[in-house]
């Protein structure tokens, strides 16, 4: 079968290429290892192009094999078009063209959780919990949040249609806005949470970020000199590498090595030492949050400061991701995104956990280091990955039933039921709410199944199939009562989490984002064992050491 003109092209390129490579490299092992491989992969691909059966899409089977052969490495080396590389666009830039609306996914609805202060969609009045039905002329059931997202975003000065509608407020309506440059906020909340002891949440490491919080501890600076801060980083996925290494600075000292990196090409391997003057005065107390959703840049600034003793660190294990990756350009459409190099904390711990290989058989990996290293203070610290936080307070156990409240969003839908009502968001939840709650959850036919619960309906099915128990299920209803009577007391049990997940509800209705934060921080354990020991200055400086 004779190729396309487009395909021959490809195929001559590809030889040319391969050629080409081959004339330019040396005779070392490793460039004879690369010369082979291409050959064969052209070769390879050349046999497929002329001889198979069917016409192959050239473009498609290009781009898939090379998606193939990179899924046999670490999960950040991927090959990128021009839509998948828009994320970290955005992260570089630290803006967008877009309205400034937060979305998300609430009963398979595409819901607002927010409007961005000063945004097209603030100043159209689009509220909390309105839902976006319709982008220009996508209907959005279905889409996930990113491909939602990128439909509403598009160039600076180009206008959208969104189709709203606000639950208990009559029809749907078409709102048109004209795009605007919108900044990405990496800051999301500041307050202080008690006199002199204050409390930030990085959100991510976008650009900006540094000026964002520089600005944020001005600013709880001004209300009341701050004695104490607690930097929440929690499940902030990380971004940019210079902006972690500027938030780091403003805690450390100039010459203080806070990074280096270590790869196989000499520009990979670099170190990271502070420059300017602490901007957060030495003598204030520090606590940083981290969780399991804590990576990368999140990772550096949390070793950083454990590491040379400035502040402790509270909360759980984090991620455990310390692969530096840089971004490649292929041609006007394509990117490839490859791991280069590995992050090092000053004590000189690998970020990166062991077990980031897919296919382990095809890197040839050195020797496993040291897996215990020492803080300034000489504090003995883990190793092999991720930062292990030097107090540990796991986030609350949500009981099952609480857990369907919120994955039936019976709490949201609840709140917005009763603004819709009453034509009012209540500041405080009472018994009178609790009540209509519990009413609410009756009407509707709110129900859950226990694990046990299930198994006992599985087995159900079996017995019934089968002629020798077709007439002894009735025996289990004894057992079905007893999950029963026990959901009906879940309710009081768990009344205090109720409290906690309508209050955030209402709070996000009432003030977006900003508000459910300061809502769930009432509650939030973590938060309470930072500022317990923010406020025992012996236990503090203990557990960093310098009472030894």
């Amino acid at each position: 079968m004779p190729i396309n003109k487009s395909k021959k092209w490809f195929v001559i390129f590809a030889i040319i290429f391969s050629c080409s490579l081959l004339w330019a490299l040396t005779g070392t092992d490793i460039y004879k290892e690369i010369s082979e491989a291409v050959r064969l992969y052209n070769e390879v691909f050349r046999q497929l192009l002329v001889n198979y059966a069917d016409e192959l899409d050239t473009k498609e089977l290009t781009e898939t094999t090379v998606r193939d052969m990179l899924r046999e490495l670490d999960p950040y080396t991927v090959f990128m078009t021009e839509e998948e590389k828009e994320p970290l666009d955005v992260l570089s830039k630290g803006t967008y063209g877009g309205v400034g609306l937060r979305i998300s996914i609430r009963n398979d609805t595409l819901t607002v959780i927010s409007a961005i202060e000063g945004t097209p969609g603030m100043r159209a009045n689009i509220l909390p919990g309105d839902q976006i039905l319709k982008v220009d002329t996508v209907f959005t059931k279905g889409l996930d949040v990113d491909k939602a997202a990128r439909l509403i975003r598009g160039a600076i000065g180009s206008k959208v249609d969104l189709l709203i509608r606000r639950p208990g407020f009559g029809e749907p309506k078409v709102y048109t806005l004209e795009r605007e440059k919108i900044q990405v906020h990496a800051v999301t909340y500041s307050a202080q949470l008690k006199p002199g002891l204050g409390y930030i949440k990085l959100a991510e490491f976008s650009k900006g970020a540094t000026a964002e919080l520089k600005s944020a501890i001005d600013n709880l600076n001004r209300q009341n000199q701050l004695k104490s801060l607690i930097l929440d980083l929690r499940s902030n996925p990380g971004g940019l590498l210079e902006e972690a290494l500027s938030v780091a600075e403003l805690f450390t000292n100039p010459g203080d090595t806070l990074l280096f990196t270590r790869g196989r090409t000499p520009s990979a391997n670099r170190v990271f030492i502070a420059q300017k003057k602490p901007f957060v005065r030495p003598e204030v107390k520090l606590v940083l949050l981290i969780d399991g959703g804590s990576a990368s840049a999140s990772e550096i600034v949390a070793g950083i400061i454990q590491d040379l003793d400035r502040g402790l660190v509270i909360g759980s294990p984090s991620f455990g991701k310390g692969l530096v990756q840089t971004i490649f350009r292929i041609n006007a459409e394509r990117s490839l995104k490859i791991t280069t190099a590995k992050y090092y904390i000053p004590s000189g711990r690998l970020i990166q956990k062991s077990d980031y290989l897919k296919n382990p058989k095809v890197v040839r990996q050195g020797v496993a280091g040291d897996t215990l290293f020492f803080s300034r203070n000489h504090r003995p610290l883990k190793g092999a990955g991720g930062i292990v936080p030097d107090v540990k307070v796991a986030p609350n156990t949500m009981p099952e039933y609480v857990t369907e409240l919120w994955r039936q969003n019976m709490f949201f839908t609840f709140a917005m039921k009763y603004r819709s009502q009453f034509n009012q968001i209540p500041k405080e939840v009472d018994d009178q709410i609790i009540q209509q709650f519990r009413e609410y959850l009756d009407n509707v036919g709110f129900h859950y199944y226990e694990k046990k619960e299930k198994d006992l309906k599985n087995l159900e099915k079996q017995l019934q199939s089968d002629s020798r128990f077709a007439n002894r299920t009735a025996l289990l209803q004894q057992f079905y009562a007893v999950f029963d009577s026990t959901r009906k007391a879940e309710f009081d049990a768990n009344r205090q989490f109720i409290i906690q997940g309508l209050s955030s509800e209402f709070a996000t209705l009432q003030n977006g984002l900003a508000g459910r934060t300061a809502a769930d921080l009432k509650y939030d354990p973590v938060v309470a064992a930072a500022i317990a020991q923010l406020q025992d200055e012996v236990s503090y400086r203990t557990t960093l050491g310098y009472n030894r």
